[in-house]
């Protein structure tokens, strides 16, 4: 995938609101979100991931360290601890190398926040591949203390029908997809922006021309331009030219659901 639209996408979409990313899947159900806290500038990579094959990077605050990364699609889960009488803040992640560029942000509208916990904890996802092994650059902005780790995305055994749901920025597992026209409906509730990416197995993005997300992008905006809470719809069509697995990345602030499935 081109680094200059990759990277042109994510910033316009990072100047529409704060997003974020981790949701469910046929049968289950993930629920994510971010949150601020004390700042304590005291940053804490550890090297001896427990036994998942993911490395971790914790602290709270903004932080920035480098780490190894090698190449090949990564799944980012990012865990905010909830404090007593705070509310969440939008957090951001940005990773990059000499390649590669990557940023994201999660948030959740008020409305979806109480549902939004996990285990005590707000949590979101995002994948994202890098084009070769690196010393990647790690920056963090949250308040709240936080754990960050990079694994691999997990793997389903199902084609088309599938239908995913979840609250915040979600990547779904990998599914095959078999070559051949699709409908992928979408919905959001309680939300101010959605967006939908398709990833094959290698890390390259569903592309509409020049679009990195033709899936869905949308922000609902009233008549001063201004970001609003509110529900979304839309049905797209969906060409898959190569059989593969693929996954989604949900980006959204609020409640969503995704139903993919095949043209008759």
């Amino acid at each position: 995938m081109d680094r200059r639209v990759f990277t042109f996408y994510l910033a316009f979409f990072l100047l529409l609101t704060g997003c974020t990313v981790f949701a469910g899947c046929v049968g289950e159900e993930t629920n994510q979100q971010a949150q601020p806290g004390t700042a304590t500038p005291t940053p804490t990579p550890r090297a001896e991931p427990p036994n998942d094959g993911a490395v971790y990077f914790s602290g709270a605050g903004d932080q920035k360290t480098v780490m190894p990364l090698s190449s090949g699609v990564h799944l980012l889960t990012f865990e905010i601890e909830k404090t007593d009488g705070s509310e969440p803040v939008a957090s951001k992640v940005s990773i990059s190398s000499e390649k590669d560029d990557i940023m994201v942000e999660g948030n959740y509208t008020a409305e979806v926040r109480p549902d939004a916990i996990i285990d005590g904890n707000y949590r979101w996802t995002y994948a994202f591949m890098l084009s070769e092994d690196a010393n990647t650059t790690v920056e963090v902005s949250q308040l709240a203390p936080w754990t960050l780790h990079f694994g691999v995305p997990k793997m389903i055994n199902g084609i088309p029908p599938q239908t995913f749901s979840g609250i915040g920025n979600t990547a779904t597992p990998f599914f095959m997809i078999p070559a051949g026209n699709y409908s992928c409906q979408i919905k959001g509730e309680n939300m101010t922006v959605i967006s939908v990416e398709l990833m094959d197995y290698n890390g390259t993005m569903l592309m509409d021309g020049d679009l990195v997300a033709p899936l869905a992008f949308h922000g609902l905006r009233n008549d001063d331009f201004e970001l609003y809470v509110g529900d979304y719809a839309t049905t797209v069509p969906v060409t898959i030219k190569e059989g593969d697995n693929y996954l989604f990345n949900i980006v959204c602030d609020g409640s969503w659901s995704v139903e993919f499935s095949p043209v008759k």
